[in-house]
């Protein structure tokens, strides 16, 4: 890291905590040409890592954030998405400490937001990050459908504003490890309209339920061996939807 940021970064921490003053500092200093390079980057995730869960203004947390996705979305070589690189860097800095925290959480929302498209292992990490998460407490408030919602129809989600197989099978494994417990409304609300359009506005069978996606869809209900309100609510807005149903749903 160059001495002047080195210094800054001492500055900064001196009293352990970001306050409102000293964003604006490190605003100032970081879009002086305006742009932010990999190590401007880098000293924004050791100024994190190192007041994470403090009492810090809460402008710190959208100077984090924006400065961030700066350096990753308008940069030279892929403008707008996240490429292998990026998320290579991007992960490795998130999981540096062994966690993540809710400014870090705040940064992926506003990537898969912003970003035209993302990576393979972006989604993955995304993914496995915000199940872990979402599951950490047994249920799901309504933040966290909020979070979801995000996750699965941003542009820089999986599948966009489509919903693709794995924004779906990750849906069913959230289910599966909330099913029965005291979600909010909304949880079942999503997850009715989301796996009604994976199924119905898909471009092979529009509108219509085929044989293989009756056998999906027959695979995610039962693997838990029993139906729960929220998956006969899918059952049923399919039902009332789709112009023509396989045979093979008539099992559930």
């Amino acid at each position: 890291m160059s001495e002047r940021l080195e210094l800054l970064k001492i500055a900064i921490l001196a009293d352990g905590i970001i306050d409102a003053e000293e964003v604006i500092t490190i605003k100032n200093k970081l879009y002086e040409d305006g742009k932010i390079d990999r190590e401007e980057a880098n000293f924004m995730f050791e100024l994190n890592d190192a007041v994470s869960g403090k009492d810090n203004h809460y402008s710190w947390k959208d100077l984090f954030v924006k400065v961030i996705t700066d350096h990753l979305l308008k940069d030279d070589v892929s403008y707008g998405s996240v490429d292998d690189d990026e998320a290579e860097y991007l992960i490795s800095k998130i999981q540096g400490d062994g966690k993540i925290d809710e400014i870090e959480k705040a940064l992926l929302l506003k990537i898969i937001e912003k970003a035209t498209s993302t990576c393979d292992k972006f989604q993955e990490f995304v993914l496995t990050s915000f199940k872990n998460l979402i599951l950490e407490d047994g249920v799901i408030d309504a933040e966290e459908v909020k979070m979801i919602r995000t996750v699965i129809y941003g542009a820089g989600g999986a599948g966009g504003a489509k919903i693709d197989v794995k924004e779906a099978e990750w849906l069913f494994e959230l289910n599966d490890g909330v099913s029965g417990k005291a979600n909010h409304a909304s949880w079942g609300t999503l997850m009715v309209e989301a796996i009604s359009k994976y199924l119905l506005e898909d471009e092979t069978s529009p509108n219509e339920v085929d044989d293989s996606e009756a056998d999906w869809l027959i695979s995610k209900i039962m693997k838990d061996g029993s139906m729960d309100e929220v998956e006969k609510a899918i059952m049923d807005n399919i039902r009332t939807k789709a112009t023509k149903i396989s045979s093979k749903l008539a099992i559930l």
